[in-house]
């Protein structure tokens, strides 16, 4: 962390007080960067299927018209996995960061914030799979106008990984604080 700080911040981080408050700032900084690279990794792999669509749909030609009408087509599956992949994108980058004012009543501690860094990491390998599937059926369906539908599968389990991360850190971060101040029992 140090490495990051210049002069006048490492100076500051010996204010008694301050120290505390920048680590805590420094480690919701480091958590929206994660989250922000994870997503824009997901919109790539939505942007890499939605390609992946429009040039089989451009090989096809007529064929894809009347591929469309056929309930459960290749095409509609891509479609619906890339506005699957963009969703979660988005949840990813506007998960809360963690951050609680002076006066909430729930705190969230620096031993907390190094917790919900260690479940955003759990995200990046889950995030690169399904970027390169992705890339893998764009270049099936360069090559042979199709694509094998077991990437679907792999996609869609990959998606569930990170969907349970997701959760998993929502819970922690709405079930796992302790409520300080307030009336005492």
């Amino acid at each position: 962390m140090s490495a990051r700080l210049g002069w006048i911040e490492k100076a500051m981080m010996l204010v008694p007080g301050y120290r505390g408050y920048k680590k805590r700032e420094l480690l919701r900084e480091d958590d929206r960067i994660l989250r922000r690279y994870v997503a824009d990794v997901l919109r790539q792999a939505s942007n890499t299927l939605q390609q992946a669509a429009n040039e089989m749909v451009q090989a096809l030609g007529f064929q894809a018209q009347y591929m469309l009408q056929q309930p459960g087509n290749p095409l509609q599956t891509l479609n619906t996995m890339q506005q699957r992949i963009y969703n979660i994108a988005a949840r990813v980058e506007h998960l809360e960061a963690g951050y609680s004012p002076s006066f909430d009543r729930l705190k969230v501690k620096e031993e907390e914030l190094q917790k919900l860094l260690e479940i955003d990491n759990g995200m990046i390998g889950f995030a690169n799979a399904i970027l390169e599937t992705a890339k893998a059926i764009l270049a099936q369906v360069r090559s042979y106008r199709s694509f094998d539908p077991r990437y679907i599968q792999t996609l869609q389990e990959s998606l569930d990984s990170l969907e349970a991360i997701v959760e998993e850190r929502r819970r922690f971060l709405h079930g796992g604080q302790e409520v300080t101040g307030g009336p005492q029992a």
